[in-house]
């Protein structure tokens, strides 16, 4: 079985490039007697991004090696937290965050960080995360149209806005703002939802090297420079059955 590993902490990217988005197949058109032009394709597809790197050295430069390494040219993947710059703020959710709190997090109800021997969260507070969304209607794999609660992001949600669901690896894109808390997105849904799931701001994907040159590990004299690697998504019913280990 594949393994699914899990991106190095601390380790963030410096810039992010969907190389690839939705793809068309069976496109074409079609012309009736009245000579107006039907144009028709179902799309499909993968997601595929572009990650650079900043420089790196030590321990940093050490676990992005073993994560290159481990992923084995595309045999393995690994969790890609998709927390997005220009997603809703804490103010377009309707909630009060203090910059402190936001950057520093808060400690446990007794005042005190994490202290657990060999942690690597050890003396970090928990950091505040933005609410989930309910699912007002269960859809099927593939659907493309979702239809979410309005306790929370659901009504601030329009194109562009990136979400996901909670335990499942997929990140979707609003594509259409429909009536009745109802949204087009792309891609279609990974895995089926009821209205047990909730939505999440920040989405998880599983992903995969594109290949043998999908990553490069040049190391100057000093650093670890000019680092980019190409991820794949790998959809989440694959990850279930085929990345166990």
């Amino acid at each position: 079985m594949a393994r699914l590993i899990s991106w190095p902490i601390g380790l963030d990217w410096t810039s992010r490039e969907p190389l690839s988005g939705p793809r068309a197949v069976g496109s074409g058109s079609s012309e009736s007697v009245a000579s107006f032009v039907q144009t028709f394709s179902s799309p499909f597809g993968l997601w595929r991004w572009q990650f650079s790197l900043p420089a790196l050295r030590g321990q940093l430069a050490r676990r992005y090696r073993g994560m290159v390494t481990a992923l084995h040219g595309g045999a393995n993947a690994v969790r890609v937290d998709f927390k997005d710059p220009d997603g809703l703020s804490w103010d377009d959710l309707g909630i009060k965050m203090d910059v402190q709190r936001e950057l520093i997090g808060e400690p446990w109800s007794n005042g005190q960080p994490w202290r657990l021997a060999g942690d690597p969260f050890g003396g970090q507070n928990w950091r505040p995360g933005k609410p989930w969304e309910t699912v007002a209607a269960a859809a099927a794999r593939g659907d493309s149209i979702v239809t979410l609660g309005t306790g929370s992001f659901g009504p601030k949600l329009d194109a562009g806005d990136l979400f996901g669901f909670v335990g499942v690896f997929a990140v979707h894109v609003v594509t259409e703002v429909l009536s009745g808390g109802r949204f087009r997105v792309w891609p279609p849904l990974r895995r089926a939802i009821t209205t047990a799931d909730y939505a999440t701001l920040t989405p998880v994907m599983a992903m995969r090297l594109e290949g043998e040159s999908g990553a490069n590990l040049p190391r100057g004299v000093t650093v670890m420079e000019n680092l980019a690697i190409t991820l794949v998504e790998v959809e989440h019913r694959h990850v279930a059955q085929f990345f166990a280990d």
